[in-house]
């Protein structure tokens, strides 16, 4: 189990601690929106992991390269405009492991943090 994430004082950092997150994604084919859980944040960035399936690319698909904006009922106004890109082997591993620590209560999200997709949002 990976050591907890020190977040710092990053754009992403009032997300740590929260449960679900909101995206509103701008795509060349409309907007969408997405209710996330679970995702974990070194402050600087966000990971966010998808459910595997049979449409495990969706997550990708919805955030790669494209606009989104990050908010939360629980941080208020707060609102961080992203952009989402595949994550680097250290990004990964770093999340995963962090994400599982996090969850280490439910299974299921252990689960989905090792087995899910993955995108890392970065501030646009």
């Amino acid at each position: 189990m990976a050591d907890q994430p020190i977040v710092s004082q990053g754009p992403f950092a009032r997300f740590e601690g929260v449960l679900m997150l909101r995206l509103d994604a701008r795509t060349p084919t409309g907007d969408r929106t997405y209710y996330v859980t679970p995702f974990v944040t070194d402050g600087e960035r966000l990971y966010v992991f998808d459910e595997p399936g049979d449409r495990s690319d969706a997550l990708e698909e919805l955030l790669i390269g494209n606009r989104t904006d990050i908010t939360s009922a629980a941080t208020g106004s707060l609102r961080v405009d992203a952009v989402g890109q595949r994550p680097t082997r250290a990004e990964e591993t770093w999340a995963r492991d962090a994400c599982s620590a996090r969850f280490f209560y439910d299974q299921a999200l252990q689960d989905l943090a090792q087995l899910g997709g993955l995108v890392t949002l970065h501030p646009a």
